[in-house]
């Protein structure tokens, strides 16, 4: 994007802010009332459901908690549902290539250090679409290209901030985003579209049609996301340079990753996704409701998803369907999903897999008096299988098995109000028995509140989680490479999974207070204390000798192995909002400090021999850190935003929102095994994004828009040697009927 084209759109935003300003300060003759201009009373009422699983005033949530809704995405010219998290307190978002972001509840991230990215990734936050879990259990955490739903689907995103799994089971370590979907408002036709197109030739469309009657509605969406990269250069390891179409092989650890070409065939490409769904709604009475869901999509993407050797960026790709049911009758509330599909972690025959995965749970509401009880019970089995598209003689696969892990839970969780509810208690207990480990983990949480007035309420939460187990990190079985060591006798490197190992788990002490000042301003405080055990990676072990024939082969294994390693977070998230009839502010900054205690960035056993970077093993272990302790780089010590929303006319609407992180520095493998302390390093600089989006509506219901990403064209990276983010310009159309 040229220098003028950026200045001119500086100018038209200068234009309409000082127009903005000028209004402000003149009589508001608007008489109708839509959803831009709701007053301080009217945002805080917007009810949650992710918090205790029943709908309540958000300014009354136990828990830290936000609500994003669909006009607020709208508003500020999102472009997908990662990017409009970026308006979300305590949410760490980075975009990797053009659409792809990587995405953390209050940090956390890149733990341990000095690992794969795999390893490092978000495989604490628990994401679900109206409660179904989205989570890849092949390594944990969320490949987000994949959510088969897009911002035509969005009625709100609602996020808890710290350990919810009591509530929602494992994988809620550091909290829930949980996306809840649209329905027709108004018996008869609905129907919404929405289309823009932008820098670096984005294409962006969604499209909904349905139908509501008394009793039923239905509708069928579908949306495309196609985007292409701001570069098409790759940053490669060994040199520590950016190549542009690079044509070379390179040896790696004793084996030979192919061009990078064939692993990228369409360096230009940064996503490519499409989906289609379909949402059934049936409320015969009001005691009973019936929600059927069911959706295809199709992705490919470059990103950060796994290791390749050669460069941080690989092609991904997915093609899965899934199905929700859920069903309310009573105080019985049943849910069932079932997903499948098949995946590629990174172009290769050998990265790609199959898997489906069910989750059921039914839960009981029971409620008497200033009593609430609810008892359920929920069980989770998801199967892997890359055994079709891997060389099982020679192990070339990801894990090279067919995996399963379960997990059958049974969960309590009591409510209990007194001194004229003011005092409010809360608790939640669930057992989880995991097939791997052979073992039951307990979570918990306990919340209260206590209204100190009116305008003012007061939180405490103390909670327990663990994360469950992974099929890498059970199942793997890879020969990483093979090579002679004399007559008959060869060396092994192969990866080995764990089926003992203990699973990461995070306690929180919370502290919070929530007060209305007067009818414009509102005040969220959230004190917080978070930490976490049995981080796991790959480490090297003592050698071990096999028999094949009559050859010898001496096993150099990498086994997956908990560290001593302990993280503690401590931190403050403070929200803002200020809201007139027609103007809401509402900025949001989260500062903390991370420390790790016990942690050396060797990852080997004092017994392991022939680890190519360590020459020291008895005295450079994984053990070798206990007892130091140091601040952790890896994740920002500030960061949040601000989202400034304006109705100049009853018609034209300015939105600006800004997005900030403080510097972090990003340790990657690769800084141990080349230990030269400039490969593997990455200093990520403090960054400021300033969005702004400027919206008409020609006639009720349909809006033009205008919008700019990152006015200030700050072209830094914002994670590990991936794409530079320039400055971006869209333009579109939205349509609701």
């Amino acid at each position: 994007m040229s220098k003028q084209t950026i200045k001119n759109f500086l100018s038209c935003t200068l234009i309409i802010s000082f127009g903005f300003f000028s209004s402000y300060c003149q009589t508001d003759t608007v008489k109708n009332i839509t959803y831009e201009n709701l007053t301080l009373k009217d945002l805080l009422n917007v009810k949650i459901v992710s918090v205790s699983k029943t709908p309540e005033f958000l300014f009354d949530a136990p828990l830290s908690a936000s609500v994003l809704t669909k006009e607020d995405i709208r508003r500020a010219g999102s472009t997908s549902i990662m990017e409009a998290l970026r308006l979300v307190p305590g949410l760490i978002v980075r975009e990797q290539s053009n659409g792809n972001y990587d995405i953390h509840l209050r940090g956390m991230d890149n733990v341990p250090p000095n690992v794969p990215f795999d390893i490092t990734s978000n495989t604490t936050t628990l994401v679900m679409v109206d409660s179904r879990p989205i989570y890849s259990y092949l390594k944990g955490g969320t490949f987000w290209e994949t959510l088969p739903v897009d911002l035509n689907d969005v009625e709100k995103i609602e996020v808890i901030r710290g350990p919810a799994a009591a509530l929602y089971g494992p994988n809620a370590v550091n909290g829930v985003i949980n996306i809840i979907t649209r329905q027709p408002q108004k018996e008869g036709l609905y129907l919404v579209s929405n289309s823009r197109h932008g820098s670096n030739e984005t294409l962006i469309t969604n499209v909904s049609a349905g139908y509501r009657s008394k009793k039923w509605s239905v509708i069928a969406s579908g949306n495309y996301q196609g985007r292409q990269r701001s570069q098409t250069s790759y940053y490669e390891y060994y040199r520590n340079l950016w190549f542009d179409e690079p044509q070379y092989l390179l040896k790696f650890t004793g084996d030979t990753a192919r061009n990078i070409m064939e692993r990228s065939p369409d360096p230009a490409l940064a996503m490519k996704k499409y989906a289609g769904n379909m949402f059934l709604n049936y409320q015969p009475s009001e005691n009973v409701r019936i929600n059927l869901s069911a959706g295809i999509q199709h992705s490919i993407v470059q990103k950060v998803s796994t290791e390749n050797a050669i460069t941080p960026l690989s092609t991904a790709a997915s093609d899965s369907r899934y199905a929700d049911l859920k069903a309310r009758v009573k105080g019985f509330i049943a849910q069932v999903s079932y997903k499948e599909g098949t995946q590629t972690t990174d172009y290769d025959p050998g990265n790609t897999y199959d898997f489906n995965t069910l989750d059921a749970n039914i839960e009981y509401n029971y409620t008497r008096g200033k009593w609430s009880l609810k008892p359920g019970l929920s069980y989770s089995n998801a199967m892997y299988d890359d055994t079709k598209h891997s060389d099982l003689i020679n192990k070339t696969g990801i894990f090279n098995a067919k995996g399963k892990i379960t997990t059958e839970t049974a969960s309590l969780r009591g409510e209990y109000k007194l001194f004229n509810n003011k005092l409010r208690l809360v608790a939640g207990v669930a057992l989880n028995k995991f097939n791997f480990p052979d073992t039951t983990y307990l979570s918990y949480q306990f919340a209260s509140t206590y209204k100190l007035n009116k305008k003012s309420i007061l939180r405490l939460v103390y909670s327990h989680a663990p994360r469950s187990s992974t099929i890498f990190d059970t199942y793997v079985d890879q020969t990483v490479a093979i090579f002679p060591t004399g007559f008959k006798k060869f060396t092994s490197i192969t990866l080995e999974g764990n089926k003992k190992i203990k699973l990461l788990t995070a306690n929180m002490f919370e502290i919070g207070y929530r007060t209305t000042i007067n009818s414009k301003i509102n005040i969220d405080v959230e004190i917080f204390d978070i930490r976490g055990k049995n981080y796991n990676t790959l480490v090297h072990n003592g050698p071990y000798q096999q028999l094949r024939g009559t050859d010898t082969i001496i096993v150099l294994p990498l086994i997956s192995t908990n560290l001593p390693l302990k993280l503690t977070q401590q931190g403050i998230t403070v929200s803002f909002i200020y809201s007139m009839k027609k103007m809401q502010l509402k900025p949001f900054i989260t500062i903390q400090k991370t420390v790790m205690k016990d942690y050396t960035r060797f990852n080997n056993t004092p017994d392991a021999i022939g680890v190519p970077y360590q020459n020291n093993p008895r005295q450079n272990n994984i053990y070798s850190g206990m007892g130091t302790k140091q601040t952790f780089q890896g994740t920002p010590t500030v960061f949040g935003g601000a989202y400034l929303n304006y109705l100049v006319t009853p018609k034209l609407n300015v939105n600006m929102n800004l997005y900030y992180y403080s510097p972090q520095t990003y340790y990657h493998f690769t800084n141990v095994m080349f230990n030269d302390g400039v490969r593997g390093i990455d200093h990520i600089n403090a960054k400021l994004i300033v969005n702004a989006n400027i919206s008409y509506q020609v006639v009720k219901g349909l809006y033009f828009f205008c919008s700019g990403k990152n006015l200030l064209n700050d072209t830094s990276r914002e994670f590990f040697k991936t794409d530079e983010v320039p400055f971006m310009l869209f333009g579109g159309m939205n349509f609701e009927f």
